[in-house]
């Protein structure tokens, strides 16, 4: 196994047994190509840009056949069988630990200025949405990951409709560690909700879906609701979360935003075509071609005003 990831550019770990890493494929401009090491031996191989298997193995120089069997060489692997949504009693979990990280005072200014410069949140708009501070190396659950526990992080709980957070990320403020946003580690026979819902200040504002969580949160600081999806590759298979994601979104006006670049097309092509056959009117919504993101495009309008 070993082998097949030192082929790759900017490989970093994800979590247990699953890897990021640039795409051989296309020119990447950021890692987009989600790596497994299945329990019986395979390597899955997912681009979210939509590349091709093929393509993407012919890249990495190798065959189809090389990728079965394959030898772990001491790393961890994920189970064949799809993991359940998290437990009532990791939900807990969770929820107590977030509670015990630091929220708007004086010790977490690091992530709350944070929050204010790069995504115009105020102080009282991070608190509503909970977002929280983690100060560096400390005891924590285990299915916080060390790559999580060893840099200051704005922590930003991933809840679902209903308000009930099932899943977090950690955005690094420190510049030192190789992934800017990491998520929990799924525990045994689990998996953390792969969507956060952030609601805005106004209740009949539209929903904008967009790529990961920089984005939704410079929405709700427009004004707008937001639901953050992280690894659209992942969720064509999915039909639990599109399910979930559809019916929390029935009724409402739905845009949908990827990023200025291949894998943010393909994102909203994937998420508008699982709710177009779900039965929502969703609309696709369109960033300025001079910026990246929502996040980017969003901050330079504050600097001009």
């Amino acid at each position: 196994m070993q082998e097949i990831l030192d082929r790759l550019e900017e490989r970093r770990d994800y979590q247990a047994g699953e890897w990021v890493a640039r795409c051989p494929a296309h020119d990447d401009g950021k890692p987009s190509l989600w790596i497994n090491l299945k329990t019986s031996g395979m390597v899955g191989l997912a681009c979210r840009a939509g590349c091709a298997f093929e393509d993407i193995v012919a890249a990495i120089g190798l065959l189809p056949r090389h990728l079965f069997n394959v030898d772990p060489e001491g790393l961890a692997a994920v189970a064949e069988a799809r993991p359940e949504p998290v437990s009532p009693f990791l939900t807990a979990g969770l929820r107590v630990w977030l509670d015990s990280l630091s929220a708007g005072e004086e010790d977490a200014a690091p992530a709350t200025s944070y929050a204010q410069k790069r995504f115009a949140l105020s102080a009282a708009e991070q608190d509503r949405l909970g977002l929280r501070w983690w100060p560096g190396p400390q005891p924590c659950p285990e299915w916080v990951p060390t790559s999580f526990v060893r840099y200051p992080r704005l922590v930003v709980p991933m809840a679902d409709f209903a308000g009930v957070a099932r899943g977090a990320q950690g955005r690094d403020l420190s510049g030192r560690c190789p992934g800017r946003w990491i998520s929990l580690a799924n525990p045994d026979g689990f998996e953390w909700q792969r969507y956060g819902v952030f609601p805005g200040p106004d209740p009949g504002a539209p929903w904008v879906v967009a790529e990961g969580l920089s984005d939704p949160l410079a929405v709700v600081a427009d004004g707008y609701s937001a639901v953050g999806v992280r690894g659209a590759a992942l969720l064509n298979n999915d039909s639990p979360t599109l399910d979930a994601l559809a019916a929390g979104l029935a009724g409402r006006d739905v845009r949908v935003c990827g990023d200025n670049d291949r894998s943010g097309r393909e994102f909203a092509r994937t998420i508008l075509t699982a709710l177009h056959q779900r039965g929502l009117q969703a609309r696709q919504l369109n960033i300025p071609a001079a910026f990246k993101d929502y996040a980017a495009w969003r901050s330079e309008r504050c600097r001009t005003q």
